[in-house]
């Protein structure tokens, strides 16, 4: 009896490392398939489309010169650029688009 018990707890033990391994090899492809820029993050909607969701910014938004994300200037990385003030979802994209834009002048 109680060498299948332990039989039991060790089937229990390997089931629950296999299912551990999974979700960690499976689950990182999946969330980082999701989206191409992991760290620029679309605003929330209500789910009529007209009222704003729950701790929704309301206001005007600008679309991130380097990934195309709309942003709201209230939340967005500011940054200027030739005379011109530049809204950014990250540091990451502002960043990178400066970077871009040094390589393209030099």
């Amino acid at each position: 009896m109680m060498k299948l018990l332990v039989r039991i707890l060790e089937i229990v033990a390997i089931l629950w490392l296999l299912r551990l391994l999974w979700r960690t090899l499976f689950g990182t492809v999946a969330r980082n398939r999701t989206s191409a820029h992991s760290f620029c993050r679309a605003p929330s909607q209500s789910p009529d489309g007209n009222n704003p969701a729950p701790g929704m910014i309301q206001g005007e938004v600008q679309r991130d010169p380097q990934c195309g994300t709309f942003v709201s200037t209230e939340l967005s990385i500011r940054s200027r650029f030739r005379g011109q003030e530049l809204h950014f979802c990250s540091p990451e994209c502002r960043d990178k688009f400066l970077q871009i834009q040094a390589g393209k002048s030099a």
